[in-house]
């Protein structure tokens, strides 16, 4: 217990709520408004009916009785010190005793306040009226609060209560409570989805199968409730794409992990353009080089790189939006991109349409290309770079570009060409190249010494076979999540 803490006394219902810290709190609105709709529905389906106490809590009537219920189910968290109001997988058995304890005090807090409003109501009006704290709503709270941890098979906490020992109430609570957990947690693009899964495997286990029963008919009205908080939990819904990848498109983009420690954690992928041309009906591969003069010529070569960054900026959005939490995705841009004309309010457009964050999707612009193109050339990449497009210098190499031009070129992110990795000298370099704020990105790693090498001198992540061959944005993302897992022990 912190030094510092003492536990409080609550006077009113709103001290005790802002006791809590903001997570607990947010948490039991959501798990409010869940239980008043999966409540109201248990009600018309004369769930929890089977007793006299079961037949006067579920009725209509009661339905704000169950929102209270909801919000208030975690009051006895505000007695005990902030950094306990979460559960954790490293409590000690002594903070873990501690924080089991919260549904007991909580239900004595509930009444020590329920006690204090009556009190309140008769000084005002200077007789009692017969308002007594065994009313059915008050009751609704107080087993709430007690009973919200117990489950259907016994296994449960505080008394190990089981069956229809439980409140119905309390149980429809608890459920409530875990739909929110696992929808809020769940590192998905469908998280609500895999909670309602999660939740029917535990039928007969951890929840009365009728109740399951119910929960799943009232799928729609409860996934409003999910949608209406999506920003106060830490999942998004299922990403709408840009880009349709239809099996006959004629180009696309391939992935390969990018890594920032030495158990793979995926921070980020690198982006690769594909094509192909048809020939007696079936589909080959086509280098990218031999295809850019073609696209030129036809003047595609913008429309097919925005294509490229769309989908491009999907993958991104996806890998957010599973807690991925990705340093950034690199697109390999087909080099002639440069020589067209500047499309500034193209990028705007990409960034409006599809909002992510633009400092994450990085743009190679090749050594080559920015020494060799010419005038136009340089001038079109730096209008990108002051315009806040993030592009990266690929293949850099001291002997052919001085420290000094790089410094002044404007160009945040860098990549040491792969021919003078693992000198001292480029060790020295890249510490260089920190010390003066640029991104080092990595590449081109075919050995775990290579990887190591780059990410101990100062690479923020990096790629190559060694990290995983080139796959499609699904198999990127799902083998991203199981790594991650794997690397949780789950």
């Amino acid at each position: 217990m912190p030094l510092n803490w003492k536990r409080k006394e609550y006077e009113t219902w709103d001290d005790a709520f802002h006791g809590l810290i903001p997570a607990v709190r947010q948490q039991s609105v959501r798990v409010a408004d869940y239980t008043r709709t999966l409540f109201l529905a248990a009600v018309y389906s004369s769930y929890g009916k089977g007793s006299d106490a079961g037949s006067a809590r579920m009725r209509s009537q009661y339905g704000d009785a169950a929102y209270k219920c909801g919000l208030y189910h975690q009051l006895g968290k505000a007695l005990v010190p902030p950094e306990y109001q979460l559960p954790s997988v490293n409590y000690t058995e002594e903070e873990l005793a501690l924080y089991r304890k919260y549904p007991a005090d909580g239900c004595e807090l509930v009444s020590k306040l329920q006690s204090r409003s009556l009190s309140l109501r008769e000084r005002r009006k200077g007789e009692k009226n017969g308002y007594q704290t065994e009313n059915i709503p008050w009751l609704m709270i107080r087993e709430a609060a007690l009973q919200h941890m117990e489950r259907w098979d016994g296994s449960g906490y505080p008394s190990g209560l089981k069956g229809e020992a439980i409140s119905p109430v309390a149980h429809i609570t608890a459920l409530c409570k875990e739909l929110d957990r696992l929808s809020a947690e769940t590192k998905s693009e469908k998280p609500f989805d895999e909670a309602l899964e999660l939740l029917k495997k535990g039928s007969g286990t951890d929840w009365d199968p009728a109740l399951i029963e119910i929960l799943t008919k009232s799928e729609s009205a409860m996934r409003e409730i999910y949608e209406k908080y999506i920003p106060y939990t830490k999942t998004l819904p299922k990403t709408v794409p840009l880009v349709i990848k239809r099996p006959t498109r004629p180009f696309g983009l391939k992935f390969r992990p990018m890594v920032s420690d030495r158990e793979g954690k995926v921070s980020g992928c690198e982006a690769f353009p594909w094509f192909k041309l048809y020939v007696n009906d079936s589909a080959e591969p086509v280098e990218p080089a031999l295809v850019e003069d073609m696209l030129v010529r036809t003047e595609l070569i913008t429309g097919t790189v925005f294509y490229f960054l769309y989908e491009a900026a999907d993958a991104l959005l996806r890998m957010e939006n599973c807690s991925l939490s990705p340093k950034a995705v690199i697109l390999n841009v087909p080099q002639k991109f440069y020589k067209e004309n500047v499309k500034l309010q193209e990028f705007d457009k990409l960034f409006e349409d599809q909002p992510v964050d633009r400092e994450k999707l990085i743009l190679t612009v090749s050594l080559d290309t920015y020494l060799n193109s010419g005038k136009g050339v340089s001038d079109t990449i730096q209008k990108y770079l002051r315009n806040n497009i993030s592009l990266m210098l690929d293949g850099f190499d001291p002997e052919k570009m001085s420290v000094e031009a790089l410094e002044g070129s404007g160009f945040k992110y860098v990549r040491i060409d792969p021919l003078i990795y693992q000198r001292e000298s480029t060790a020295k370099l890249i510490k260089e190249l920190c010390e003066k704020a640029f991104t080092i990105i990595g590449g081109s790693a075919d050995t775990r010494e290579s990887l190591s090498w780059q990410l101990y001198t100062g690479a923020i992540m990096t790629g190559g076979t060694v990290t995983g061959t080139l796959v499609d944005e699904n198999e990127l993302i799902n083998s991203a999540l199981l790594k991650e897992r794997i690397s949780n022990g789950d």
